[in-house]
């Protein structure tokens, strides 16, 4: 018997999902969907009977529904990019959102839900199906396994931690598929570079302008818009004064690492799911630099760079006083991560790949999330008790060291992603030539066959 699967619209992902959800449609599969705007909504309602479409715009707002459990909001409001900000209503939506939720996954009787786990009401069903045992519904959220490229997992918690059926032999192709697998510079690095130089350039900060003043992307009913033209203003010009600003901020070349121990600490992207939703309590990273720099030997240098993607992020307050701290060193966002990650005595992380890129390279790696390479070896899921409890960096290292032989080895760990994963780009940048290739779209569709197939 076909399954019911059930897709939840994100902005511009919706139209890589609608490429999988109609190729499974013609295999035989029920669609449902979930969407947060009108607009929306009637563009899904052109191909999708509206019977099988949940509405949860901002109408529902001033609804008077009962919650179904306490799914805890204040987080959940806290780590989303766009309800922090709007507080007046957030809890209320949040709120009574619930029930039409629980409502349309029991009543269509729904087997599998795919989505993202960026925005609060995603993370949301993803609570509600996980503890309704009785729904006996999935959320699953399909993930790039960051290394290899152009292959993906579903994930099954909010953490990226729960790989959906990681006890199993998921791809029966794994072994022809397979090869060890080595930290390599993504492809898309150039592209990221290049993307950079035009928001940076006078053209960018005018096309930024024009889409602010137009408001050509702006869906009022939407829950992940800030529709408040104020807070709009006041978000846009802070934006842009931080990318105008970066420009003067000093940084540094790798040459200023020759001879020096330090510890490498890469900047998230923020706000960004890797930090708001997986890093969840560690999310402040000045605040997480600082208790690392605290940690260090004093003869031992704290190393940053800034992440190409999140500049315009940050103000120069920030690195102001991150370099306030003695023995601080700002390295240029241009300079490549490995050169760096081979000269260092360890890496922090909150939950980057760069992480999972020096365990692959034989460097000792620490995330603050409980991430899924953290069962490789040289990769460390650490907390700030840790700095509490250890006397010094020296025996953190050599203790961690230890916790190696309780991990899996590069080759092991190799054959654990090929056996878990599949073939297809679910994360294509958009406009790139990966972004909605009908090639693409067909591997990812019989991978996600193959996958609920064996469910």
């Amino acid at each position: 018997m076909k399954k019911n699967l059930c897709f939840i619209s994100n902005f511009y992902k919706t139209f890589f999902f609608e490429q999988i959800s109609t190729k499974l449609e013609s295999k035989g599969y029920s669609i449902f969907w979930i969407c947060f705007s009108k607009k929306m909504y009637d563009y899904l309602s052109q191909t999708v009977d509206s019977n099988k479409i949940l509405l949860l715009n901002k109408d529902l707002i001033d609804k008077k529904n009962a919650p179904i459990a306490d799914y805890k909001l204040n987080e959940l409001v806290n780590g989303d990019r766009f309800l922090r900000y709007q507080q007046d209503w957030s809890y209320d939506y949040l709120s009574n959102i619930q029930k039409p939720i629980y409502d349309f996954i029991k009543d269509n009787n729904l087997d599998f839900i795919f989505g993202e786990a960026t925005h609060s009401y995603e993370i949301l069903i993803n609570r509600m199906v996980n503890r309704s045992k009785e729904l006996n519904c999935r959320y699953l959220h399909p993930q790039s396994v960051r290394i290899p490229h152009r292959r993906f997992f579903f994930l099954n918690d909010e953490f990226q931690y729960e790989i959906e059926g990681s006890d199993n032999i998921l791809n029966s192709n794994w072994q022809s598929e397979y090869k060890e697998i080595e930290a390599k510079v993504p492809g898309r690095v150039k592209q990221v570079d290049f993307s950079v130089k035009k928001e940076l350039s006078i053209s960018g900060h005018l096309q930024r302008a024009k889409r602010f003043f137009t408001k050509e992307n702006i869906e009022y009913d939407h829950p992940s818009v800030i529709s408040n033209d104020a807070l709009r203003s006041q978000h846009a010009i802070q934006n842009e004064k931080n990318k105008f600003g970066y420009k003067y901020i000093s940084t540094d070349n790798i040459s200023i690492l020759e001879n020096k121990k330090f510890v490498f600490f890469t900047l998230h992207m923020q706000p960004e799911a890797s930090v708001d939703v997986v890093g969840n309590y560690y999310d402040n990273q000045l605040h997480m630099i600082k208790q690392v720099w605290k940690f260090i030997p004093s003869d031992w240098y704290i190393v940053i760079k800034e992440h190409s993607n999140a500049i315009g992020n940050r103000s120069k307050d920030f690195f102001k006083d991150f370099k306030k701290h003695r023995n601080a060193i700002l390295l240029n966002e241009t300079e490549s991560s490995h050169e760096v990650i081979k000269k260092a005595q360890c890496i922090f992380s909150i939950s980057g790949t760069v992480a999972y890129e020096a365990a692959l390279m034989g460097v000792t790696s620490f995330t603050f999330a409980n991430i899924f390479f953290n069962r490789l070896e040289n990769c460390h899921k650490i907390s700030l008790e840790d700095f509490r409890n250890y006397p010094n960096m020296e025996a953190l290292l050599e203790a961690k060291k230890d916790d190696n032989k309780n991990k899996m080895n590069v080759k092991i760990f190799s054959e654990f992603i090929y056996k878990v994963s599949f073939n297809g780009i679910v994360d294509a940048p958009i406009n790139s030539e990966d972004w909605l290739n009908e090639e693409n779209s067909e591997i990812v569709a019989n991978s996600f066959e193959k996958f609920i197939k064996q469910q």
